[in-house]
């Protein structure tokens, strides 16, 4: 494969998926290349391939098991309570860490002038 074909099966492979719905977007240049490379053939292939099993997927009709949706609501409720409680514990973090920070701020601030009192 020369360097030539393998930029333009690269352009094409950006183009294959539209042409399963719109055949005219090939340029005659591009039709040519695609009726003598098999690469782009096979990747045309694969895409329609891939299209005909979504297209059976779409009428297949899949069961619900009974109580899911209840099992969901109770599932994302308590994911709620779970990030409210997280959220109320880092709050509470942040004020004892801040609470300590003040006592250690003030502990120093009275040995500081306890110790300039004592020098002077």
């Amino acid at each position: 494969m020369t360097m030539s074909m393998t930029k333009q099966c690269d352009h094409l492979a950006d183009v294959i998926p539209g042409l399963l719905d719109d055949q005219n977007l090939l340029s005659p240049e591009n039709a040519a290349h695609m009726g003598q490379c098999l690469r782009c053939q096979a990747e045309l292939s694969r895409y329609r391939r891939l299209e005909r099993t979504l297209r059976g997927l779409r009428d297949l009709a899949v069961p619900v098991p009974s109580g899911l949706l209840d099992e969901l609501l109770e599932g994302l409720d308590s994911a709620a309570e779970r990030r409210e409680r997280h959220r109320i514990a880092g709050r509470r973090a942040a004020s004892l860490v801040g609470l300590a920070a003040a006592t250690a701020a003030g502990v120093g601030g009275v040995l500081v002038l306890a110790t300039r009192r004592r020098s002077a």
